[in-house]
């Protein structure tokens, strides 16, 4: 259960049956949902069984988006930190305080379940504004945090806290999309993930909008259903015809660079050492 979650499935955590089934999916990881798919009077109920009955038990690449209010959050780190969950899913992170907390939890419960040192990572939900424009300091606030999830849902809490309206294109969302992206990279999060997408029917606007998303510079995304994982992981996939293109540019480039070159002329376009390790990069991913 080692598998980065780019593709990754919300399943809701009062739905157990449905957490067993999602493995044939084959998404790259699992979301149980402690938060928005649980009704507030079975929030207790729901944490006790996933925690004690379904977590030890899985077998897939698993994540826990826990509840962000004080009278849940404590409890839930402490329920569900354990040796079958890759990571926590936390909603609303807007501020260094807030992820030093939660980690502070998380790491007590490691010590006493005797789990490695950060071995829970931590996957923040950028789901406000103050959340986008703190994104590189709570990314940078704990050594678990591994990645971001962009909160571009439709009607969701961001685009609320914005009083923004929502497209396919994006372009609402194209400031905050954009910004939590840049400060995700410069605080090297090893990939950055998009939100769910709400039309569940529309499978046409899903593969739009993730390759708004790719295009931005997202690895991937969270789903709310299985019809949106072939079409997800096809969008994000990179291209065949770039794997090719950059893949003759490096053999070209290195053969040059035997010969006392350091820029050239590539199939037209200049290349020197910049566009190379662009390449590099790319091929390595």
């Amino acid at each position: 259960m080692n598998n980065k979650p780019l593709i990754t499935l919300y399943t809701p955590g009062n739905k157990p049956e449905l957490i067993e089934k999602a493995s044939r999916f084959e998404p790259d990881g699992i979301i149980i949902d402690f938060e928005d798919a649980v009704p507030l009077n079975l929030k207790s109920e729901v944490r006790d069984n996933i925690s004690k009955n379904i977590i030890p038990k899985l077998d897939i690449t698993a994540l826990v988006r826990v509840n962000s209010e004080k009278e849940f959050l404590e409890n839930d780190l402490r329920a569900v930190t354990q040796k079958n969950i890759y990571g926590i899913a936390l909603p609303m992170a807007e501020s260094v305080a807030q992820v030093k907390f939660v980690d502070e939890i998380i790491s007590d419960e490691e010590k006493k379940k005797g789990l490695e040192n950060n071995s829970i990572k931590l996957l923040l939900l950028i789901e406000t504004a103050l959340g986008v424009i703190k994104c590189f300091d709570i990314c940078s606030a704990a050594e678990r945090v591994e990645s971001i999830v962009f909160g571009s849902a439709e009607d969701g809490d961001l685009q609320r806290d914005l009083r923004s309206d929502w497209s396919i294109d994006g372009f609402e969302l194209n400031y905050s999309r954009s910004r939590s992206l840049v400060e995700a990279r410069a605080a090297k999060m090893p990939y950055v993930l998009d939100g769910a997408y709400g039309g569940i029917a529309d499978l046409e606007g899903l593969r739009s909008e993730c390759e708004l998303s790719k295009r931005i510079g997202y690895d991937g995304r969270t789903l709310i259903h299985p019809s949106h994982i072939k079409i997800a992981r096809e969008a994000y996939e990179p291209d065949p015809g770039e794997i090719e293109y950059y893949t003759r540019m490096v053999q070209v480039f290195e053969e040059a660079e035997k010969n006392g070159l350091a820029a050239i002329t590539f199939e037209n376009k200049m290349v020197d050492y910049a566009m190379y390790k662009k390449a590099k990069v790319f091929l390595d991913r």
